[in-house]
């Protein structure tokens, strides 16, 4: 039986942060077990700005496969 909340629960998110005077942005999704959240992909350069970092992190998000979730959780 497959839960849908558990299934929205396990979408991937973009999170946009300013760390040591650039933009960086980080995709996770909750951990399978226990608590807290998993990174599963992230910038390694930082952006001028938020926007830019927005951007790029968006494009990285609308790349991942659809079943990104299931799979690394």
């Amino acid at each position: 039986m497959t839960n849908r909340s558990s299934e929205l629960h396990a979408s991937p998110v973009l999170h946009v942060f300013e760390q040591e005077g650039g933009w960086h942005w980080g995709i996770t999704i909750p951990r399978s077990a226990g608590s807290g959240f998993k990174l599963i992909a992230y910038s390694e350069t930082a952006f001028g700005g938020e926007s830019e970092a927005r951007l790029d992190g968006s494009r990285a998000l609308d790349n991942l496969p659809d079943d990104v979730g299931h799979a690394l959780a």
